[in-house]
């Protein structure tokens, strides 16, 4: 992923110019901020409850970064999640000019991804470290100007597992569920980096 990052960077000011529609802002505000809040339903064994969700989400260029989140449950084990965020699809269809040019198509499409991490849970017991992967994808609701950002929903899905045998997993273990939705409020910030282009020499022409 680093060296994906690194080309992406080298690439885009050659092909700023011809694709910058299609990215959709994200080669000027390149890195997108995000809050979450919703909930969803908990599946552990055979039973079913609830819980409701908030996370804080970066990524650079849209593609990759992290989430720090917190998951309430009333019934069974609340969490607090650490996780990498990872969505490569947009640099693959910018790469090599697969972007539709539609911008609710393009972002829905490119916001397919997949979170890795851990949760430390449970919040109110003899707390322990399990392993959480997560996937889900931004459904476009409306934007706020030309470019990313604007309210989007997120339909999720997370799994986090501990065996008994952990060491440092929470007493008993862990295997459960969620699946949900959450709303998404975008926006973005720029450091500059995809329009970096490195000093420019000129010939001396002697007279």
């Amino acid at each position: 992923m680093r060296w994906a990052l690194l080309t992406l960077m080298l690439l885009a000011p050659l092909s700023a110019k011809a694709q910058d529609h299609a990215a959709h802002g994200r080669l000027q505000g390149d890195v997108t901020l995000e809050g979450l809040i919703g909930g969803g339903a908990t599946f552990e064994g055979d039973r079913v409850s609830g819980a409701a969700a908030a996370e804080l989400r970066a990524r650079y260029l849209d593609m990759a970064g992290v989430m720090a989140g917190v998951e309430i449950r009333p019934e069974g084990a609340s969490r607090v999640l650490l996780m990498g965020d990872l969505r490569p699809l947009f640099f693959a269809r910018f790469i090599l000019g697969g972007m539709f040019g539609d911008r609710y198509w393009d972002l829905l499409v490119d916001s397919i991804g997949v979170d890795l991490g851990v949760a430390v849970t449970p919040l109110d017991g003899d707390v322990g470290v399990a392993f959480a992967v997560g996937f889900g994808v931004d459904v476009p609701l409306f934007f706020f100007g030309e470019g990313l950002s604007g309210v989007a929903l997120r339909l999720f899905g997370r799994h986090v597992a501990a065996a008994e045998t952990d060491r440092f997993g929470p007493n008993g273990g862990a295997s459960d569920w969620i699946a949900g939705a959450l709303l998404v409020f975008r926006g973005q910030a720029s450091t500059g980096l995809p329009s970096w282009e490195p000093r420019r020499y000129r010939l001396r022409v002697s007279e």
